[in-house]
């Protein structure tokens, strides 16, 4: 995010404060969804006879795509409770934290484009719907949070 928004020098100056910080924690909301809804999906695929009527990645891309939704809906009201009545520097300053971290800047970009990629290769799947959409671009962004992990490390833990 740090590429694409001001960054100034002091957190009192921080700029789209509710934005910066609004779109990170939909942004590991969704993520978690994701971790959720594919661990269902397994389990509901190997438990139940009915849910075997669709191949098991079907099963657990469409179960993401809920785990998504579902989760990101969570983490929007768990944001308005946690802020509620919150001054304004408040809010400056977890964003203007979120963008001086290099390391979690980088995370967020890998993890976007890997939604995106993601989310064009469900898209082109015939059959998956708008739930197995979103659940393959969830499933996509875990993979680029993967892929900077093994990159971070094979780089010695570089983060830029």
């Amino acid at each position: 995010m740090d590429r694409f928004l001001p960054h100034p020098t002091y957190a009192e100056d921080q700029p789209y404060a509710h934005t910066i910080l609004t779109a990170h924690v939909l942004h590991r909301g969704a993520n978690f969804g994701v971790l959720l809804g594919a661990l269902y999906g397994g389990a509901r695929f190997g438990l139940s006879p009915h849910a075997r009527k669709l191949p098991l990645i079907s099963s657990v891309v469409r179960a993401s795509g809920v785990g998504v939704v579902v989760a990101t809906g969570i983490a929007a009201v768990a944001l308005s409770g946690r802020m509620y009545g919150r001054q304004e520097v408040e809010w400056q300053d977890r964003s203007w934290r979120l963008l001086e971290n290099k390391a979690q800047n980088r995370i967020d970009e890998w993890s976007a484009s890997g939604a995106l990629v993601g989310g064009v290769l469900g898209s082109v799947k015939k059959g998956l719907g708008l739930r197995g959409i979103a659940g393959s671009a969830g499933i996509g962004s875990i993979a680029g949070i993967v892929g900077w992990t093994v990159y971070s490390r094979v780089k010695g833990g570089e983060s830029k």
